[in-house]
């Protein structure tokens, strides 16, 4: 059980790291934006044009990467003896951690724009 959560836990942290790279780092860095303009080719030339979109998602792009890394996880449990596979699951997990992480840094960063009115009789009035 240790094994499974252990394995749940890098899938979901892993997923999210490498959407993040593809999606935020992806667009404008240098390193980064040479492997996904490939990536973004090869899904849209092989797979289905509209899919590669999915990379400028990070929701999105997460879900999908966590199926990816979820068969590297079964390879690797394969070859110790155990078995993992919980794609959907974790994908998932994934897409609400990813939405929820950006939710609050979206909060977090949004500006309040506050007015302040001051009228004749010094009475204060504050618009949000």
């Amino acid at each position: 059980m240790i094994n499974f959560l252990i394995f749940l836990i890098l899938s979901v942290l892993t997923s999210a790291g490498i959407a993040i790279a593809l999606t935020e780092k992806g667009r404008h860095d240098w390193p980064i934006k040479r492997y996904r303009i490939i990536l973004q080719k090869f899904v849209h030339d092989h797979i289905h044009y509209k899919a590669a979109q999915v990379f400028y998602c990070g929701a999105c792009s997460s879900f999908w990467i966590s199926g990816i890394i979820d068969v590297f996880f079964m390879i690797i449990n394969l070859c110790m003896g155990t078995f993992y596979f919980f794609w959907p699951f974790s994908g998932f997990i994934t897409l609400f951690f990813m939405y929820f992480t950006n939710s609050l840094l979206n909060a977090l960063d949004r500006e309040k724009n506050v007015n302040i009115f001051i009228d004749k009789n010094d009475n204060v009035d504050i618009e949000e």
